[in-house]
């Protein structure tokens, strides 16, 4: 044994995996909060496209695990908050992107109305001559 740990390789090994295993258990306990803030920038932007209009379940289902995370932090239970987190963040995102794509069919609806009836208003005037 004594010959096998005076190998600089062995020794260098087994250093970088005790260096990993400190590292893995370090973040294990710290809490989500960078994500948590990420998540609240997410949010806001999917209620500024108005997603409660156009994605009213996912925008509800983000807001939803994002107290459940709220409340994993408060408990300590900092990996389940995480899992919380990121699928709160998919789910705003998707309510987001869904309320945008809803924005966009309303005014291209609107738009062909508008422009059927500057199409109507051309066609009196015309026949009106």
């Amino acid at each position: 044994m004594n010959r096998l740990w005076r190998n600089k390789t062995v020794r260098s090994s087994v250093f970088f995996v005790l260096l990993m295993l400190a590292g893995a258990c370090a973040g294990a306990g710290v809490a989500p909060l960078a994500k948590m803030v990420t998540l609240e920038y997410a949010l806001d932007d999917a209620r500024r496209a108005e997603a409660a209009a156009y994605a009213p379940l996912e925008l509800r289902l983000a807001e939803d695990k994002y107290q459940l995370a709220g409340q994993a932090i408060a408990d300590r239970k900092h990996a389940r908050a995480e899992r919380l987190i990121d699928k709160a963040l998919l789910d705003a995102q998707l309510a987001r992107e869904k309320a945008l794509a809803g924005r966009a069919e309303k005014d291209a609806f609107d738009l062909r109305r508008s422009l059927e009836e500057l199409r109507g208003d051309a066609e009196r005037l015309h026949l009106g001559r």
